[in-house]
């Protein structure tokens, strides 16, 4: 069933007076959405002076106060909506009550996740709950892994039959301004969170493997396997050093080829890494990374880590966030390098690709303004194009989207989705 057009309003935005779901809130009242909607959190007099604050057109939202710690509000607020925006995290604390009461509600989830403990848990734990209840779950729907995922999907679809694409290499890269790039102190402690957990991780797929919930799925890729990344490789095609990116991409991209193979198309290998631009900030990273995996594997220096972010971080977290002026004057871009075969696999043993095609995503500041342009927009879609998703249950961005205008409507809020002939920028 699909949740009833009854509903009080068409979307809630959960943790709206929090510093991600202040932008989602002015993203949507901004973007021209034509429905109803709420922001919900625990304090009411919050939500009120934020919803008179919100500028760009159309009536002020609506007040729905609801908490983590109370169910029933929950529940209350999942069945007044036909699709909730949760912003509260760290999610492995805060999360799952919130999808427990959409999946009891009957309402569309989407949240700005990064954390891939959280992301996969939700898949063993609620996925068939979800498709019985007909409502769509889908984690990591903001810079965590919208831009890198829907590349991927984007780049296969350029690959015209019987021609096949077998590899895609994404590489992220930020661009600050004069004052440089800076995050909010949450990512930051769902970072250190998360590197603490990293075994709990390792447990949750060994686990839904065994359940075959998740089980590995043969991506039947054909031609060579590229060699996998471990370390800092300098790429000319980037003029930059690459590292293996440590989000939640990989691990969601991952998840999106499987459910191409289930859905019979073809899938890719595809590698993810990001971008550092001279030796001397390879050299920090790698020198402030050490130091970040060796606290964050101790209970008494995971306390140092999130008592003192800037310090451990080299100013780039903060618990006040990024001025105004820092996210005005920083940019994003994944690029993509994809290879494949004319014929749709190698004619004979050890033959190379003969295709290759480069992709671009690039967009404002990620983690703030671009975050709520992407998470806005599919939650939009969802309501105005229910009729081209797939099955209901647990979902990537990719696999949710794929059949829709996503990246159209994303293009229309100056999100840019392109082939390009280089990488230079």
């Amino acid at each position: 069933m699909a949740p009833s057009t009854a509903r009080s309003f068409d979307i809630v935005v959960f943790g709206a007076t929090g510093y991600t779901g202040k932008r989602v809130a002015q993203e949507l009242q901004s973007c021209g959405f034509k429905g109803t909607w709420a922001i919900a959190g625990r304090d009411q007099s919050k939500l009120e002076r934020l919803a008179t604050s919100l500028t760009g057109g159309g009536a002020p939202p609506a007040v729905v106060v609801a908490d983590v710690s109370d169910p029933a509000s929950l529940l209350h607020m999942a069945r007044s909506c036909r699709v909730l925006i949760n912003t509260v995290g760290p999610f492995r604390h805060w999360g799952e009550p919130v999808v427990q009461a959409c999946v009891q509600a009957g309402t569309d989830y989407l949240d700005v996740c990064g954390e891939p403990e959280f992301i996969e848990r939700v898949e063993l734990a609620y996925d068939e709950a979800a498709r019985t209840a007909g409502c769509y779950l889908a984690s990591a729907m903001g810079f965590d892994s919208v831009p890198g995922d829907l590349l991927v999907e984007y780049t296969l679809s350029l690959f015209k039959p019987p021609a096949r694409c077998t590899l895609v290499e994404t590489a992220l890269t930020i661009r600050g301004g004069s004052s440089g790039f800076r995050g909010h102190f949450p990512t930051f402690e769902s970072a250190v969170l998360g590197f603490a957990s990293a075994g709990e991780l390792r447990k949750l797929r060994k686990e839904a493997e065994q359940v075959q919930r998740r089980g590995k799925v043969d991506l039947q890729v054909p031609g060579p396997r590229p060699p996998r990344q471990t370390g800092a490789v300098f790429d000319a095609r980037l003029n930059a050093w690459t590292l293996p990116f440590m989000g939640a991409d990989a691990s969601v991209v991952k998840r999106s080829m499987a459910a191409r193979v289930k859905a019979g198309e073809p899938a890719a290998n595809v590698a993810v890494v990001f971008t550092l631009p001279s030796r001397f900030y390879l050299t920090l990273f790698q020198a402030y990374g050490f130091v970040f995996q060796f606290l964050a594997s101790k209970p008494w220096g995971r306390d140092l880590l999130l008592r003192y972010p800037e310090l451990f971080s080299n100013g780039m977290f903060t618990r006040e966030g990024p001025s105004e002026q820092q996210m005005q004057a920083t940019t994003f871009s994944f690029t993509a390098f994809a290879s494949g075969y004319s014929t749709g696999a190698p004619e004979a043993p050890g033959q190379q690709p003969d295709m290759r095609i480069t992709t671009r995503v690039s967009g404002p500041e990620p983690g703030y303004i671009a975050c709520s342009i992407f998470i806005t927009q599919a939650a939009i879609t969802l309501l105005e194009e229910r009729q081209h998703l797939g099955q209901p249950g647990v979902h990537t961005p990719a696999s949710l989207l794929r059949n829709t205008t996503y990246i159209d409507r994303l293009r229309s809020r100056g999100i840019r989705f392109e082939q390009v002939a280089s990488a230079a920028m």
